[in-house]
C-alpha cells in the first residue's frame, strides 16, 4: 500500500497530462485523417481502375447513337455537308481509339433545328399512304434502338453519368408514347382493306420530330464528355 502511495506521490503529472494531451491530439488527427484522406484516395483509385470500363460502355452508347443517327432517312445536302468523327479522349493514349463517324454536324444547334424541319416537310410532301409507310418503318428502327438503350441502362449503367442514364431513359418512354400513337393508324385498316375509305392523315409525326431532336440532344451530349474527342471536317 505504501508502494502505491509512494508511486502517486512522486509521479509527474505534468507530465503525463501533457503526453495525454498530445497523444489525443495526435488520436483525433489520424482518426479524421483515416475518415476524410483514405476514402478520397481509395475512390479516386477504383476511379481510376474503372476508367477504362468507363470509356468503353460510353463508346458502346455512342456506337449506338452513330448507327441509328447515319440511317436517318429525314436528311438533305446542307445537312450532311459536315462529317463528324468521334474519337476516345486523346489525353488517355492508352484508351485512345476511333469510335464511328457521322454526316451530321451534331454541335451546331441550326443542324437540330433544320432536322426537325425536314422531317415535317418530307411528310407533308408525301401521299398518306407513303407517310404510313414511312412512318411504319421510322417505328420499326426507333423500337429496335429502343430495345438496344434499354438494355444498356439496364445491365451497363454503373459506370455512366446519371444524367444521361436519366436521359436515355426519357428517350425510351418518348418512343413508347409513339409506338402506342402509330397504333391509331391501324384503326381504319380494315375499311381500307375493302375499299370503303381512304388514308388521309397519318399519327405520330409530331412525335417523331420530337424523339428525333431529342435523340440529337442527347448524342451532343455524350459528345461533349471530357472522355471524348471528336474532329469536324467540311465535306
Amino acid at each position: 500500500m505504501k508502494i502505491m502511495i509512494d508511486f502517486f506521490t512522486n509521479f509527474n503529472w505534468e507530465s503525463f497530462e501533457m503526453k495525454f494531451f498530445v497523444s489525443t491530439i495526435f488520436l483525433i488527427l489520424n482518426i479524421l485523417l483515416s475518415i476524410l484522406v483514405i476514402p478520397y484516395f481509395t475512390l479516386r483509385l477504383l476511379k481510376k481502375k474503372r476508367k477504362k470500363f468507363i470509356i468503353t460502355k460510353i463508346s458502346y452508347l455512342i456506337q449506338e447513337f452513330c448507327d441509328f443517327t447515319e440511317k436517318i432517312p429525314f436528311k438533305n445536302q446542307e445537312l450532311t455537308s459536315y462529317n463528324l468523327s468521334i474519337y476516345t479522349a486523346k489525353k488517355d493514349i492508352k484508351n485512345h481509339r476511333f469510335i464511328g463517324i457521322i454526316n451530321l454536324n451534331l454541335l451546331d444547334e441550326i443542324t437540330h433545328l433544320k432536322m426537325k424541319q425536314e422531317i415535317l416537310n418530307t411528310f407533308n410532301n408525301l401521299t398518306p399512304n407513303l407517310g404510313f409507310d414511312l412512318i411504319t418503318k421510322e417505328k420499326n428502327r426507333l423500337n429496335e434502338f429502343k430495345t438496344k438503350l434499354e438494355t444498356i441502362i439496364s445491365f451497363h449503367s454503373l459506370d455512366i453519368d446519371e444524367t444521361i442514364i436519366s436521359e436515355v431513359s426519357l428517350l425510351c418512354i418518348e418512343i413508347r408514347a409513339f409506338e402506342i400513337k402509330y397504333k391509331y393508324n391501324s384503326g381504319i385498316d380494315d375499311l381500307i382493306e375493302k375499299g370503303l375509305t381512304e388514308r388521309t392523315a397519318v399519327f405520330g409525326v409530331i412525335e417523331i420530330s420530337n424523339i428525333y431532336k431529342l435523340i440529337l440532344k442527347i448524342f451532343e451530349k455524350l459528345l461533349k464528355s471530357k472522355l471524348i474527342d471528336f474532329e469536324i471536317e467540311k465535306k
